[in-house]
């Protein structure tokens, strides 16, 4: 992707490189001098050229490219206290309690207090999904969400996401904001993307941790307009974003248009954030403090140049390289998808020195199973190469791993309801 960030990166306090040379950052992702080797976030084995998706094809998948290596590098459980949390309290209570919620009842089983929201809180994902089902059960109005996406990049200046001004183009921020961990779990710590690339298209497929069904529309709309909001206020302009959605046009029809834009699909394959490449080369234009006033002000209670400060003396080093469990295992499932072995759950069990009963157990703390996020995976991936790049089956087989067109027809209607010739909108005959 060739990222890069202006200045001394001394100064970010976070182990950022310098443009053109481009070193690993420091924070659990290696950055490639190469496109291609971004093209999932993973590598994996098998003929870039031929699939067209930017797909590294470096062998071991034993780091699936996120620098990730063992439990002690992945967000075990829900009680883990990985989430950096005092704006997205904040956020969320500024929201809710504009929008008609008890304050008495907000924080209500959460484990979180009023009066300790300090700027180095942390919290778990169970108390902070707890916070998102209050905000939701208890708020009037169907733009909630996007009014929360909003409200947690109004004050990035005051949060780690300060360093992105940084950025040198909007490649890197965008890569940045959807790919490193060490600002997913201070801004949208639910949310994890795979990253895509067709021709000409970045393609962001959201893939939630810890997220029930009943609230995963909500935390979508939340993370789709938190990264929004974040590229045009931290790039100081407005980037044109595409999106795609599996459901049909919401009544709301409006709010999405107010704060996604009009680039809106509906009754897709997949979801999806899209960004065409020739945006991506285009530079940040200069951030001042007053950039954002027209913005809506959260977190007053927080003073900004002594958050700033902080995390400028503080590294977040213990969270750089953090993936969730969920987020780790669909991970080691792509980078293995394309193995002619059968790796499956116990040489997972074994990679993470855990027992396969205790694997098992743990993703059912995230409300998921090896199986459907296998099947999660898989989808995603047949998605992609027959409905995005347009590929044969037997092309989109070999990258599957599966030997039998008649197997790989099958697999793709049981995982996305449709055979690959509709995936790819193929006229009947």
């Amino acid at each position: 992707m060739g990222v890069s960030v202006k200045g001394d990166a001394d100064e970010l306090g976070m182990g950022v490189s310098v443009k053109g040379e481009v070193d690993e950052l420091s924070m659990g992702v290696s950055v490639k001098r190469d496109a291609d080797e971004l093209g999932m976030g993973v590598s994996v084995k098998g003929d870039v050229d031929e699939l067209g998706m930017g797909v590294s094809v470096k062998g071991d998948a034993d780091e699936l490219g996120m620098g990730v290596f063992g439990s002690a590098s992945v967000v075990m459980s829900v009680q883990d206290k990985a989430i950096l949390g005092c704006w997205l309290v904040r956020a969320a209570m500024d929201v809710a309690l504009s929008r008609g919620a008890n304050k008495n009842k907000l924080l209500r089983g959460t484990g979180i207090f009023e009066d300790a929201l300090q700027s180095n809180l942390r919290l778990s994902i169970k108390q902070y999904v707890s916070l998102l089902n209050n905000v939701q059960a208890q708020t009037k109005g169907s733009d909630v969400s996007f009014l929360l996406g909003g409200a947690l990049a109004s004050q990035w200046q005051c949060s780690p996401l300060h360093v992105l001004a940084a950025c040198e183009n909007i490649e890197a921020l965008l890569f940045h904001l959807t790919q490193r961990q060490t600002f997913r779990w201070c801004n949208l710590p639910l949310c994890q993307f795979q990253r895509f690339e067709s021709t000409n298209t970045i393609v962001l497929v959201p893939r939630f941790t810890g997220v029930s069904s009943k609230l995963s529309l909500f935390a979508m709309e939340m993370a789709f307009a938190s990264i929004v909001s974040l590229m045009k206020s931290i790039s100081n302009k407005r980037i044109s974003l595409s999106f795609t959605f599996t459901g049909s046009r919401p009544k709301n029809i409006a709010d999405y248009e107010t704060h996604l834009g009009i680039k809106l699909t509906f009754n897709s394959p997949f979801n999806s954030i899209c960004i065409e490449k020739n945006v991506l080369l285009q530079p940040l234009e200069p951030v001042s403090n007053a950039a954002n006033e027209s913005e809506p002000q959260y977190f007053s209670k927080i003073p900004s140049n002594s958050s700033a400060k902080l995390f400028r003396e503080r590294p977040l080093t213990e969270l750089q390289q953090r993936l969730s469990l969920p987020d780790y295992v669909r991970h080691y499932i792509f980078a293995s998808c394309t193995e002619t072995a059968n790796i499956g759950l116990p040489e997972l069990a074994e990679k993470l020195g855990i027992s396969v009963a205790t694997l098992k157990r743990k993703l059912k703390e995230f409300g998921v199973s090896f199986r459907s996020l296998a099947e999660e995976v898989q989808c995603n991936y047949a998605v992609m190469l027959l409905s995005v790049n347009k590929v044969s089956n037997e092309v989109a087989a070999g990258a599957m791993g599966i030997n039998d067109l008649t197997n790989f027809r099958r697999t793709v209607k049981r995982l996305t309801g449709k055979n690959p010739s509709e995936l790819r909108g193929e006229p009947r005959p």
